[in-house]
């Protein structure tokens, strides 16, 4: 099995409700209070009133992580410069408007400004005027796991010679029933700068180094058929000696969820081991905000980041803090 690239992370952006900033990443989502995105101060400037509140979440998270860099970005080319941005439910509410629109008035009344973004792909591709990106701009879209798939996807864009830095990131804009009752509030944005592992990048100040792993499970599969995909992956991982202190999964409720919980119990050992349980369909943002959390969290503890989605695909960060034990 071929290893995957490892990136690294030099810029962090976190935009959530109580969690404006990556150090604030591994709290628990609240509930978004009025006005909890203040966009004078998030997202000061002209022209971002009558975007949708992902489209402006995600502008937000990025103008945060690339100012987390410097100085650098601003003096790559637009040439070399990228964005992958993952999401799921990011123009859900949206569209329900849409609908109750249509419905009601008719199509005439839709809003000229956000109709463009019926595509999910406009919320990723705003970003490409905004900080003048003319590598790529692509957005994965999926359950659960876009987040995770579009700091995979950066990688091999970045291993390709296609972009020098890469954005990539995770946006969504809609809480999601939680089985008995309750909202799980994807909400917001995260957004990595991520550059090729071994690049020299002046007066960087590097988070750590990552890497993404895939597999798909199958929706139905029990732990025996799961262990049977995920335990190559697994040995992969441990193979290069360095100790994995935790693993945070994201998971949701279904048959695939489960599977993977009960294969992770009989991995996981005497590892620090956090279970988040998402309804399924769920956005890609919280798995994606972990792993910010753990970049931000300050120590060299090595963390798996795992996620799930309801037809069986799983995706697997691995995120090294800093630089220990890389080599």
């Amino acid at each position: 099995m071929n290893a995957p690239v490892r990136v690294r992370v030099l810029g962090l952006g976190m935009i959530a409700p109580g969690a404006l900033r990556p150090a604030r990443a591994l709290e628990p989502p609240v509930e978004p209070f009025p006005d909890w995105f203040d966009a004078e101060a998030l997202l000061p400037g002209r022209g971002y009133r009558k975007l949708p509140p992902a489209c402006r979440y995600l502008l937000a998270a990025a103008r945060s992580a690339l100012d987390d860099t410097g100085t650098w970005f601003a003096g790559l080319s637009p040439r070399d410069r990228a964005a992958v941005i993952g999401g799921n439910n990011a123009g859900a509410a949206l569209q329900d408007d849409f609908d109750r629109t249509v419905i009601a008035t008719g199509a005439a009344d839709l809003s000229p400004a956000r109709v463009p973004y019926m595509a999910l792909s406009m919320f990723g591709g705003r970003l490409a005027p905004e900080h003048g990106l003319q590598a790529l701009v692509l957005t994965t879209n999926s359950p659960a796991v876009a987040g995770l798939e579009a700091v995979q996807t950066a990688a091999r864009a970045l291993a390709a010679g296609r972009a020098t830095a890469v954005l990539a990131g995770a946006v969504e804009d809609r809480p999601t029933t939680v089985q008995g009752g309750g909202s799980a509030h994807d909400i917001g944005a995260a957004v990595l700068v991520c550059v090729q592992e071994g690049v020299p990048v002046a007066g960087e100040r590097a988070y750590g180094h990552c890497s993404v792993r895939g597999a798909f499970v199958g929706a139905a599969g029990g732990v025996p058929e799961t262990s049977g995909v995920l335990d190559p992956l697994w040995e992969e991982l441990l193979a290069d000696g360095r100790p994995v202190a935790r693993v945070d999964a994201v998971l949701d409720d279904s048959p695939a969820g489960a599977a993977v919980a009960g294969w992770l119990t009989a991995r996981a050992g005497d590892r620090a081991v956090t279970i988040l349980t998402r309804p399924p369909g769920s956005g890609s943002l919280a798995p994606l905000r972990r792993v910010v959390g753990r970049m931000a969290a300050g120590t060299a503890e090595r963390a798996l980041v795992l996620a799930v989605s309801t037809h069986g695909h799983v995706s697997i960060a691995d995120v090294l803090p800093g630089t220990a034990g890389v080599p």
